[in-house]
């Protein structure tokens, strides 16, 4: 949780859709495309959120957005790899798995803590405006 409500959403979302796939990859004993696809779409659009609150709020979003088109790059080439004989779709997971959290922990906290400054320095500047004009008609 990073305290950013449409993050934590998603990044719930994101985290029940890789538990789905792991488990319907698991009960075929095989890799599910549909399911890896729909998971590839939901990070996508996940990562074009965060990119969008960063812009909205004037934070610099260049290293991070750099990181999601790495890790997207990489995750598209493992998809891809899923197709070859002897692909392990259970790398594919543990690497998705492993680059969610680590991801959250090491990028997002920084970005909810930014975002949060953001929207508290505004409020305050607002209240302070509204303090303001109380004293001047007041």
């Amino acid at each position: 949780m990073i305290d950013v409500p449409e993050i934590d959403e998603q990044h719930a979302g994101l985290f029940e859709q890789l538990e789905t796939f792991k488990v319907s990859c698991i009960d075929h004993n095989a890799y599910q495309a549909d399911e890896a696809e729909a998971l590839f779409a939901t990070l996508e659009a996940h990562c074009r959120t965060e990119e969008r609150l960063a812009r909205q709020s004037g934070l610099d979003f260049s290293g991070h957005g750099e990181k999601h088109r790495l890790m997207l790059r990489g995750i598209r080439k493992m998809l891809n790899d899923m197709e070859k004989p002897g692909a392990d779709v259970f790398s594919l997971i543990r690497y998705v798995d492993y680059w969610f959290e680590r991801h959250i922990q090491e990028e997002d906290r920084n970005l909810g803590i930014n975002l949060r400054q953001v929207a508290f320095a505004e409020v305050g500047e607002q209240f302070a405006d509204e303090l303001l004009e109380q004293r001047v008609s007041g």
